[in-house]
């Protein structure tokens, strides 16, 4: 009988140590969402630096120019706009389209045509 108890007392710690754990991971994640408990080991060891990769040719149509430019981690969404036009309702045409580029090596991903 008493190796019992302390069998129940010991899984009812563990229980207890379990949840405290939970709701702090939960605390913590909301407050940062990029903690983690438990880092993970790099096998490449720290990040090395980007390396250069020169000019970009991002062979916009003619009569077009970049409209806005948004960061977004390792990629980067240029938005086109027809050359002379400001903020309003999109225009249309050759230049209505977002670039998707791969700012680590430096290429482009594809390009997003919104349509009707």
């Amino acid at each position: 009988m008493p190796l019992l108890k302390s069998l129940v007392i010991g899984l009812g710690v563990l229980i207890l140590l379990g949840m405290t754990l939970l709701v702090y991971g939960f605390y913590q994640k909301a407050n940062n969402p990029g903690w983690r408990m438990f880092s993970s080991p790099r096998a490449d060891g720290p990040a090395a630096p980007a390396a250069a990769f020169g000019e970009l040719d991002l062979k916009l149509p003619d009569g077009c120019v970049i409209g806005r430019l948004t960061p977004d981690g390792d990629r980067a969404y240029i938005k086109v706009r027809p050359d002379g036009a400001k903020r309003g309702p999109p225009m249309g045409g050759p230049c209505n389209l977002i670039v998707v580029i791969d700012v680590v090596r430096g290429r482009v991903l594809g390009t997003i045509k919104p349509g009707p």
